[in-house]
């Protein structure tokens, strides 16, 4: 992993060559930068899963965590970790759940696989993206982890169908239109299935039992090798519109030399580097590769005539 320094400097050169909305002439990615990366409209999901974010970073509770050293093989050990030590490492930053937000609002998705529950925040945020009838499959190593991540489901969706119903009471007293209302809240719970155990093994055969893959965020191990194993199996199950999201592709040397074999791969015709995440794309429309580094424009305001 590289240190602060390191990675500073890096987003310096990222920087240095991203584009903004008024650089871009695809109309694919003009759209993308619209819909996700300058989508500013706040949705119900974002307020209620920061509340158990900060619930998380504030907890005391100590979990028994297998121990799974540089990757994902576990030697039989456990160690004490504290819940908000995990939550402060490991959770996608606030503004990154909200991009796989809208990229789950845009592109509809019906199959998703996360690799990489942790403590589920972000499968929080992907779920409420999506259409009700889209299946999430979410993957975890950790036992522990995986049981802490289903009681903040069972959290979240306990209150947030409290919340619901008390804003539906406040709009109509029958009680049938109210249940329905309800409904498709109470669907996104049970969409949500918890896959524990090695990733080498579950990642496998969660895409067998997908068959076809719509997006995937891949946010498991940060190492060259079971990088490509993912990319490689994944392929096997994608078709034009599937997305693959890599997670901290500029965190190491292994993960930016990662990024740059998928890049170069035959199969991929569009990538987006978004500096903290990667995003891979099989668009056929795509006759020549394309790969574009963006920013937000707020960022970068000289880019087009302030300053």
């Amino acid at each position: 992993m590289f240190g602060t320094f390191k990675i500073a400097l890096r987003f310096i050169k990222f920087y240095h060559k991203a584009k903004t909305k008024y650089n871009v002439h695809s109309p694919f990615v003009f759209e993308f930068i619209n819909s996700v990366l300058e989508e500013n409209r706040q949705f119900y999901v974002f307020k209620e899963a920061e509340i158990l974010r900060d619930q998380l970073l504030a907890s005391k509770d100590v979990l028994a965590v297998e121990d799974f050293g540089a990757g994902s093989h576990v030697d039989g050990t456990k160690k004490q970790r504290r819940v908000r030590d995990i939550a402060a490492s490991a959770l996608s930053p606030a503004f990154q759940c909200q991009w796989l937000f809208h990229i789950c609002n845009t592109y509809k998705p019906l199959t998703i696989i996360e690799l990489g529950t942790s403590l589920g925040v972000s499968t929080l945020y992907i779920t409420e993206g999506c259409p009700t009838e889209t299946q999430i499959f979410t993957l975890e190593g950790s036992t522990a982890i995986a049981q802490t991540a289903r009681r903040n489901f069972d959290w979240f969706y306990n209150t947030f169908n409290k919340i619901g119903l008390k804003r539906a009471n406040l709009e109509m007293l029958n009680y049938a239109a109210v249940y329905e209302k309800l409904i498709p809240i109470v669907a996104s719970e049970k969409r949500i299935k918890i896959v524990v155990g090695n990733f080498n093994e579950t990642y496998k055969n969660t895409l067998h039992k997908v068959g076809k893959l719509d997006l995937a965020f891949l946010d498991g191990n940060h190492r060259y090798e079971p990088t490509m194993q993912y990319f490689h199996q994944s392929l096997a199950h994608t078709h034009e519109g599937s997305i693959l999201i890599f997670d901290d592709i500029h965190w190491s040397e292994d993960m930016e030399k990662a990024w740059t074999e998928i890049q170069s791969h035959p199969s991929v015709r569009l990538t987006i580097d978004l500096f903290w995440c990667g995003l891979v794309f099989f668009r056929h429309e795509n006759k020549e590769k394309e790969h574009f580094k963006l920013i937000q424009s707020k960022w970068k305001p000289f880019s087009w005539g302030l300053w």
